[in-house]
């Protein structure tokens, strides 16, 4: 938690310190994430020239669902924390785009397709595109997909509450990634 705070006190502390001429910020949120298993996130975002933007965000799902209940339980636990750049062929916040971004994620997953859990950290990087649509003045509408993959350490357990250690090690991944965005662009 320590490390969501420090995130939050920099990303704020970074919009205040940028000259605010011309430039434009955005905040959002993302529908596909509130979706699965009620994880909460944010990306904050600033425009550093027409085509270019900075993006920074994270995801936090502390929620174990029927805890307790060893032949029920599941969780899609997750500290996420992300920051990377956005081309804007058009004009940021506006039209097509295309991305990349640099994530870390500490995770515990059980539950929810088989009984076996895993938890562990991965890291990696992440390639995206999509489209951003302009509801009004305030508001778009952030439609994208990528893949973000890279390197985790795990450990697997037989079942989300027993304790019985299946296997553990690293491992390469690759993951895809859905965005239904909406954000308030100032």
């Amino acid at each position: 938690m320590k490390k969501l705070y420090t995130f939050f006190i920099v990303s704020v502390l970074m919009f205040l310190c940028h000259s605010a001429n011309a430039q434009r910020y955005s905040v959002g949120t993302n529908a596909v994430d509130w979706l699965t298993f009620a994880t909460i996130n944010v990306e904050a975002s600033i425009a550093v020239s027409q085509h270019y933007s900075i993006h920074v965000g994270s995801e936090l799902n502390p929620w174990t669902w029927r805890s307790g209940d060893q032949e029920r339980q599941l969780q899609v636990r997750q500290n996420s924390y992300w920051g990377g750049v956005r081309y804007w062929p058009w004009h940021v916040y506006s039209g097509w785009w295309g991305g990349a971004d640099l994530r870390y994620t500490v995770y515990n997953v059980g539950g929810v397709k088989e009984r076996e859990t895993e938890e562990g950290d991965a890291y990696g990087a992440g390639l995206y595109g999509g489209y951003s649509i302009m509801l009004n003045k305030w508001f778009n509408l952030d439609l994208g997909f990528g893949v973000w993959g890279g390197y985790k350490n795990y450990t697997r357990y037989a079942c989300p509450l027993c304790g019985v250690r299946v296997d553990k090690g690293n491992k390469a991944f690759v993951v895809p990634d859905a965005r239904v965005a909406i954000q308030l662009v100032f």
